[in-house]
Formats: structure tokens, C-alpha cells, sequence
């Protein structure tokens, strides 16, 4: 799914701005004289992921002179991880079109599944940023949300945004290689040492490392490969005994995921039915030469796993970061 950011953070930041403004004007006969009114927005997209954030902009208002906010309250059905908030800023834009917070409240309060922001400035309008992390119980179920705003009269006003699905997938962001921690866990998305990797031997799915070899006429640079490849792809690699998992290998596309890429102008996300249909059969053991902002699709010799393996960084010798997104397919 491709999306344009920058479109869509002005459709956003417009969003509010209508919405705000509309809900200061003068109710209808058919608001039953409700005063209170409010808006939202949900501004993440792409697939839900446990650990990553849902990200909503809650806006609310009373007519102007008529009264004022007195606290918001986000009830979420699935009790959000740590991190989960309700910021007590409103923000406008100044004359460049950035945002500049302004302090309406108190610090949120968490209380299981509800977070409220009690108001301690005298104002008829905010629209407050939510960010709901997503929990690991969350994982292939369907999370809701209930946005309520009262004002200081004893209005209310609730939105119900959702249901959304959280995907079974897993992430894990910049994992380190270097020289000596180059073997990799698909099943534990980590990378280890020798040491280390001797005593989990049947979890290790590939060895990085890098050769400088085009004095050889050989375009070899970093390479990612099965400890059981053949050799001449470990070049000199130890490989203990009983180290012998094998995988399939395909290479990606540049910077095809943006949950792991920190670029978000790319708006391209890798979701489970890519992992659940991609074939990978007939594909080597190895990838060489590989680049920063390219990655890999990975499957598992025993097909437990499949995942897309983002190459972050590279260092011009050994070394750099990676990062997993990961599906467990039985």
C-alpha cells in the first residue's frame, strides 16, 4: 500500500482545523441544543503491529463564550502497553506551518484501559494527540476506541473509532552486526556471537559478513547466507557442528517497508498476506553483495518463519544494522 505523507499530513492538519471550526459554530435544531462538539482523525496507517502505535488527533469545542473543556477520556477494548497516551498539549501552527504545543491540562492518567487528560487551562477548543501502543495480546484480535470529551457544564460527547485488526506479525528494530556478532536468529530476531551462537546452534538461520573481493573481479561486498551453504559463501566463517539450518532467500525491493525504514515519505508497508503468499521456493541460500536500504525475504528450512529482513545501514567494512519483520506461518 503506497500513501503520500505529505498529502496526507495536510488532509490531517486541514481535518482538524475544519473540524474545530465547525464545531465552534452555532448548534442546529437538530443537535437538540448540544454545545459540545467533536471531531477525529486516525493518522497512522499501515498494518498494526504489536509494539508499534496507533495514532489518532482528537478534536473537541464548545462555541466561543459559551463554556469551556473540562477532560478527555480514551477508552480503549484491549488495554494498551506501556507508552500508551494522551497528550495534554494542544497544538497550532505558526507562520512556517509548524506545530507549537500549547499546555491545556495535567499530565494524562492512565487507569487500565482508559487515559484521561484533566483540563486545567480555561479554553473552548483543543484536538489532543493519542497514541495507543499496541500490546502483545493484542495479536490477531480487533482493537476499539471510545474518544469523550466533556465540557465544564456537564456535556458529553463520545466517538467510537474502530474495530481495527492487529496483525500476527512481530518486528524487531535495529539489531547490530558486527565483524564477530554476525549469526542470526529468524526465531529469536537477534543476532550473537560465536560463543553465544554455539549454544543455540538449531536457532541460527544466517551468518553475515563482509569481503572486499573486487581486486578478485568479484562483486562479494556484504553477504547473508545459511549456515548450511556452501562454503565459498562463508568464506572462512566458523560454522560449529551441528550448526546446519538451512533458508531460502530472495532479495527485496529498495526500502519497501516503512515500519522499518524510518522513511515515512515511502508509504509502502509489507503486511501479512505478503508473507503468507510470497514464494520463495527455488531461491538460493545466500544473497552477496547486498545494500543499504535493500533487504531480503527469509523462509525457514522447516517453514516455520517467514520474514523480511531490512538492511538499515552498512559500514564500508564489517558491520551495520538490520531489522526483522517477522511472520510465524504454523
Amino acid at each position: 500500500m503506497k500513501t503520500n505523507h505529505f498529502l496526507y499530513r495536510l488532509f490531517s492538519v486541514l481535518s482538524v482545523a475544519i473540524a474545530v471550526f465547525s464545531m465552534t459554530a452555532c448548534s442546529s435544531d437538530s443537535d437538540n441544543g448540544q454545545l459540545l462538539r467533536d471531531d477525529i482523525i486516525k493518522r497512522t496507517v499501515g498494518p498494526n503491529v504489536a509494539g508499534n502505535k496507533i495514532y489518532f488527533v482528537y478534536a473537541m469545542a464548545v462555541p466561543y463564550g459559551t463554556g469551556k473543556i473540562q477532560s478527555c477520556t480514551v477508552e480503549a477494548s484491549i488495554t494498551g502497553a506501556d507508552g500508551t497516551m494522551l497528550e495534554n498539549n494542544s497544538y497550532h501552527s505558526d507562520a512556517s506551518g509548524f506545530d507549537v504545543p500549547v499546555k491545556i491540562g495535567d499530565p494524562c492518567v492512565n487507569e487500565g484501559n482508559k487515559t484521561t487528560v484533566t483540563f486545567t487551562t480555561d479554553t473552548c477548543a483543543a484536538a489532543l494527540r493519542y497514541y495507543y501502543v499496541i500490546p502483545n495480546e493484542a495479536k490477531g484480535k480487533d482493537v476499539s476506541f471510545v474518544f469523550t470529551a466533556k465540557s465544564a457544564d456537564g456535556e458529553t460527547v463520545s466517538r467510537k473509532m474502530g474495530p481495527y485488526h492487529i496483525s500476527n506479525m512481530d518486528i524487531k528494530r535495529d539489531i547490530q552486526l558486527t565483524k564477530t556478532r554476525c549469526y542470526i536468529s529468524i526465531e529469536n530476531m537477534a543476532a550473537y556471537t560465536l560463543a553465544e551462537a554455539d549454544t543455540i546452534k538449531d536457532k541460527i538461520d544466517l551468518v553475515y559478513l563482509w569481503r572486499n573481493k573486487t581486486s578478485e573481479g568479484v562483486n562479494f561486498g556484504h553477504v547473508f547466507a545459511a549456515p548450511a551453504a556452501d562454503p565459498e559463501w562463508l568464506d572462512n566463517i566458523k560454522i560449529p557442528d551441528g550448526m546446519n539450518n538451512e533458508v531460502k532467500i530472495r532479495k527485496g525491493e529498495l526500502n519497501i517497508d516503512t515500519h522499518l525504514t524510518d522513511e515515512p515519505a515511502y508509504g509502502t508497508y509489507i503486511d501479512e498476506v505478503d508473507l503468507q503468499t510470497i514464494d520463495l521456493n527455488g531461491f538460493p541460500d545466500y544473497a552477496v553483495n547486498m545494500k543499504a536500504g535493500y533487504g531480503m525475504w527469509v523462509e525457514t528450512a522447516d517453514g516455520k518463519y517467514k520474514a523480511y529482513i531490512h538492511i538499515n545501514s552498512l559500514r564500508n567494512i564489517s558491520g551495520g544494522v538490520i531489522s526483522i519483520k517477522r511472520l510465524r506461518m504454523k
